[in-house]
């Protein structure tokens, strides 16, 4: 008879010391080059509420108006117009943060904040892209913004110019908006500054759309 050939079972290498410390190594190199974690802002107001500046009938409490909104899409500088955000250091070096981002493109956020402080503060809906009723007037809202600066620790400062069309008529409106927030912080309290900024821009477009609304010429607010 033939014998059976039997199995030779080799040992199992361990890892020695040095291989352990290597791959200790690896997973550190590794573990460093991964980016950070992204944070995320936005300039709309989190509780949706319009904040205090002249008219007086705000959010739910206001009255259906017999006129709609349009507001066209903000124009931002393009040193800015990027999702991360953008500040300003000494000696007018500017630091892109890339841990720090724009929940939506700047130019959205700013057109996003101002159509929602003016329907909430006017009761009018914004039919922007869309078609609206014969007979229907509507208060046609154009911005640029000049000046975006964030300075943590410091202050924001947002310069604009805004005008406001009635259509159907002929009144036009040109302003030009200049405010600064102080920001003693870092970058979430800059960018609150610039939530108060874009705040007090949309107040004195909704003065004025609501002045004209009730028959008075409207001006541009000091």
């Amino acid at each position: 008879m033939t014998r059976p050939t039997e199995m030779i079972r080799r040992p199992r290498r361990r890892a020695t010391p040095m291989a352990g410390t290597a791959l200790a190594a690896l997973t550190l190199i590794l573990a460093g080059c991964a980016s950070p974690p992204s944070s995320f802002y936005t300039l709309t107001d989190a509780l949706g509420t319009a904040s205090s500046g002249g008219v007086a009938a705000t959010g739910a409490n206001a009255p259906a108006t017999p006129y709609a909104i349009e507001v066209s899409p903000v124009a931002v500088p393009e040193q800015v117009d990027r999702p991360q955000i953008v500040v300003t250091r000494g000696g007018g070096r500017v630091d892109i943060l890339e841990e720090s981002r724009w929940a939506a493109p700047l130019k959205n956020e700013l057109t996003s904040t101002i159509s929602r402080e003016l329907t909430q503060r006017l009761g009018a809906m914004d039919v922007y892209g869309l078609p609206r009723a014969d007979g229907l007037s509507v208060y046609r809202v154009s911005t640029s913004v000049q000046r975006f600066e964030s300075v943590p620790g410091e202050q924001a400062s947002l310069t604009a110019v805004w005008s406001v069309r009635r259509v159907p008529g002929d009144i036009v409106l040109t302003c030009r908006f200049a405010g600064t927030e102080p920001a003693s912080g870092g970058i979430a309290e800059v960018v609150a500054a610039q939530r108060k900024l874009a705040d007090r821009l949309a107040n004195g477009i909704a003065n004025a759309i609501a002045t004209n609304a009730q028959g008075t010429t409207p001006r541009c607010q000091g």
